[in-house]
């Protein structure tokens, strides 16, 4: 995953954030399409799509690590929030998983809400 810097009306690639850790095989297919969100603490945080073996996918969290100039760099990863369970999400014979996150703040509630 690629971050980004908007500058003088430019995007600015800043480099590689998150790559897939192939010692976990979680996520030795690939890190993709992730769901971005503050959390409470003003923590930048990312739910990215792990696919693992079988090309079975589920949702990790991540908090973006800063600089000191305040650019992303890294990300600190802090496990799973979405596995796979239902029967359908586990066929064998067309694959299976939870795919793309999209994730958003519901204020009246205080809860995020997950798509």
């Amino acid at each position: 995953m690629y971050a980004l810097q908007r500058e003088l009306g430019q995007l600015q690639r800043l480099g590689i954030i998150m790559e897939p850790d192939l010692a976990d095989p979680r996520e030795a297919g690939g890190v993709l399409n992730p769901a971005a969100t503050r959390g409470p603490d003003g923590a930048l945080y990312l739910l990215p799509r792990l696919v693992g073996a079988g090309n079975y996918s589920r949702i990790g969290l991540a908090r973006v690590v800063h600089d000191r100039q305040g650019d992303p760099r890294s990300v600190e990863r802090l496990g799973v929030v979405l596995e796979p369970e239902e029967l359908y999400e586990r066929n064998s014979r067309t694959e299976g998983g939870v795919e793309d996150p999209r994730v958003t703040y519901l204020a009246a509630l205080q809860t995020y809400v997950m798509t």
